[in-house]
């Protein structure tokens, strides 16, 4: 067990005894406060008795102390002790083990390629690889799929614009058909009936094109560190007649118009197939999840906040087949000052022009600052800052809101930043490296060892919240944190210099270094031993 939760523990089995002595019958409220009123509080200010004072003293103990103030009873762990339970927690290696036990399928990113990813788009595939790390990181087993569309009006006008304009760029040759969809529109209809109909040729040449052009968003995405186990084609849900399944199992639900097919649902109509026998997007959607429900415990969609209609649609249809374990995260807009990014418009900001320039301006910074490295040092050191840097700030924002793009804030180097996190951990990594060892050290340790420490010791349940909720944002917050506390420790505590508190000191570094260096690649962010 964490030293956190153990010693959250002890202070909660003590306030249930008291609870009972008094009997007490309301529920009992404990949360982590403001670290200037301790390590927890509990609130009593809804119970309809008072906690007598000298009560809340028979609780303390050499561990734990309870002081009343008002209403609230403040708690606080002995320092000292619990920073010697975290730093041998830490500095064993126990902080690592997790045993989630889940299966996890989490899909995200699934875009069509009709051009490269933009960094609205990149915002879905940053969340769910990290999302995937994180749960991986908590000892479960998580795949990671790509769903790709083959069939469909944006797909059949990419193809379409391909043969049409094979001169230009496929992605304005798409913008050309699709700015004049209605020209197209028998065509369109022509191919999107071969595919459902399972010509095999022609979904072999479709398949073999979009694969090529898949190539392309999936190297601007490895340059992140981000990989999918599997692609999955939403064509092979017709071929196996899993979409032929979905309508037999939903027969009863289904209702007719004019050979149309549809659910009924909070006075709207959920169309599963078209009057002329082909079925929707929708359709090869259900039998796509019905699968994942079948495969995991928790599937997970990683949704733009403009699907949220078809996932309530989705959830209810599944629901219906007696399916309710799809989860999802939705995430907000990256919109430029000019609005939400468009691929059809083409108002964009592409994500390889992002790291390009991320990845020119770390360069320039490491030229400046180390002038003796070679050629080939300073472009993999830029490249890894470069990349770093793109990863975190999109990752540091919660997903449900909403990051407005400057290339100031995306190519700033200082503050919250990937850069300065990765500084801390070469600043540790420097300091350890200055010694061949040390012994374990004494417990004498001042105010700020003991705030690092103690912002060391909620990794564990900070990890846990993120991989919970879905929030990976938590984590990107707290390394920040943790990294920024740290500075202050570097700045207040000679280590090396100082052969009295030494040991102790470069214990303190050697935890952080492998908790920080934990979350970093939980992350996604880059190991770099120099900076």
């Amino acid at each position: 067990m964490n030293p956190r939760r153990f010693f959250e523990d002890l202070a909660k089995q003590k306030i249930e005894r008291l609870a009972k002595e008094l009997q007490i019958k309301d529920p009992l409220i404990i949360y982590k406060p403001n670290p200037k009123f301790g390590d927890l509080v509990w609130d009593t200010q809804k119970l309809k008795i008072d906690v007598p004072q000298e009560s809340v003293e028979k609780l303390c103990d050499e561990n734990i102390k309870f002081q009343k103030s008002g209403k609230f009873i403040n708690i606080t762990f002995n320092p000292e002790k619990y920073a010697r339970t975290v730093l041998d927690f830490i500095n064993s290696g126990d902080f690592k083990k997790n045993e989630g036990g889940l299966k996890y399928l989490i899909e995200h990113t699934s875009a069509n390629p009709t051009g490269p990813l933009h960094i609205g788009r990149a915002r879905n595939s940053i969340i769910g690889d990290t999302m995937a790390r994180i749960l991986r990181r908590l000892g479960n087993e998580v795949r990671v799929e790509y769903y790709m569309n083959d069939i469909g009006t944006q797909v059949e006008a990419l193809l379409i614009g391909m043969e049409i304009f094979p001169d230009l760029s496929y992605t304005e040759a798409y913008r050309r058909v699709y700015e004049n969809i209605e020209q197209y529109k028998s065509k369109i209809e022509e191919y999107m009936l071969r595919a459902e109909q399972g010509d095999i040729d022609f979904l072999k040449s479709t398949r073999t094109r979009l694969e090529m052009l898949l190539e392309d968003v999936l190297r601007d995405l490895y340059s992140l560190g981000i990989r999918f186990d599997g692609i999955v084609w939403e064509s092979d849900f017709i071929l196996n007649g899993d979409v032929k399944g979905v309508l037999e199992k939903l027969e009863p639900f289904l209702k007719d118009e004019n050979g149309a097919k549809y659910i009924e649902y909070n006075d709207d109509k959920i169309y599963l197939k078209r009057s002329n026998g082909t079925s929707l997007y929708f359709t090869r959607d259900i039998a796509y999840h019905i699968y994942k429900a079948k495969n995991f415990n928790v599937p997970i969609d990683v949704l733009g906040e403009d699907h949220k209609l078809h996932f309530q649609n989705l959830t209810y249809v599944l629901k219906l087949l007696g399916i309710e374990n799809i989860k999802v995260i939705f995430y907000s807009y990256v919109i430029t000052k000019e609005g939400k990014m468009s691929t059809r418009r083409g108002n964009v900001i592409y994500l390889r022009d992002l790291l390009e320039e991320s990845v020119q301006l770390a360069e320039d910074e490491v030229r400046k600052r180390h002038p003796d490295l070679d050629e080939n040092s300073i472009k993999d050191l830029a490249t890894r800052i470069g990349h770093s840097a793109v990863r975190y700030n999109i990752i540091r924002y919660s997903p449900e809101k909403p990051i407005t793009f400057t290339w100031e804030d995306a190519l700033n180097f200082e503050g919250e930043s990937a850069p300065f996190i990765m500084y801390s951990y070469a600043r540790s990594n420097s300091i350890l490296n200055k010694t061949e060892s040390f012994n374990k050290g004494d417990n004498k340790f001042v105010e700020r060892e003991i705030e690092l420490i103690k912002k060391m010791g909620d990794y564990t349940d900070i990890l846990e919240e993120a991989g919970r909720t879905y929030r990976p944002d938590r984590l990107a917050r707290y390394i920040y944190e943790l990294a920024s506390t740290f500075n202050q420790f570097y700045r207040d505590c000679p280590v090396l210099k100082d052969p009295e508190n030494r040991d102790r000191r470069l214990e303190i570094v050697k935890a952080f270094n492998m908790v920080l260096k934990d979350a970093m690649e939980t992350l996604g962010l880059e190991i770099t031993e120099k900076l």
